[in-house]
């Protein structure tokens, strides 16, 4: 398929919450229940009702608790409970996004449905460790995994941090400190004027978060 026909998103229908510094302010709120409320308290001051929704698309990369029923717990959450909407739970690490869009758009193109939604909600603050049993380690000693430092440490298949991964791609392509350097500035310039005007342009497509307190 070379191009969409059908699939659109509607001007302003889309919201990005502020992102937050590491081990920052939201790092204790499930990424679940936050999500899928953030999500509704959108909808609700845009006058959208929620139940318009035919698919549910959740995406988030590290578990949370009750990480098991994601999709299903926020979309009850996101109509109150007020219709069942199915869904599908993507899991695909920094392309979760991208992934979502994808499968939303062919979906909405073939006509599975007319109302998609995307609701993408991630927390790599306090990430989980996990624990395998396992009776033939030594001592019994349990298989065990810290999602997001071992994780950012490196994959199974190539165990290379993903800072070193940056580093060799540069030196590959040949980036140069200075040209990293220019970017950063460049980006800290563009953030700068988005916060004119009383942050009049981040105003146009971000909704803030309740987290607690």
């Amino acid at each position: 398929m070379k191009s969409f026909t059908k699939a659109y998103i509607p001007y302003g229908g889309y919201y990005s919450t502020p992102f937050c510094r590491w081990q920052g302010s939201m790092q204790y709120d499930n990424a679940i229940t936050l999500g899928a409320n953030t999500a509704r308290r959108w909808f609700l001051e845009k006058k959208i009702d929620p139940t318009l929704v035919d698919y549910l698309y959740f995406g988030t990369t590290v578990a949370q608790h009750h990480w098991f029923y994601a999709h299903q717990w926020s979309g009850a959450i996101l109509t109150d409970d007020k219709k069942y909407v199915p869904g599908l739970f993507i899991h695909q690490a920094c392309s979760t996004s991208t992934t979502i869009l994808n499968l939303c758009a062919l979906n909405l193109e073939v006509g599975a449905y007319e109302v998609g939604f995307g609701l993408m909600s991630d927390r790599c603050s306090n990430g989980p460790h996990t624990t395998w049993a396992d009776p033939l380690g030594p001592g019994g000693q349990p298989d065990r995994e810290d999602w997001n430092m071992d994780n950012f440490g490196g994959n199974p298949r190539v165990p290379v941090a993903m800072v070193e991964t940056a580093e060799n791609v540069a030196k590959e392509i040949g980036i140069t400190k200075e040209e990293c350097d220019a970017l950063v500035l460049r980006r800290y310039e563009q953030y700068q004027t988005a916060l004119a005007n009383n942050r009049a342009f981040q105003k146009r497509y971000m909704f803030p978060a309740q987290v607690t307190v």
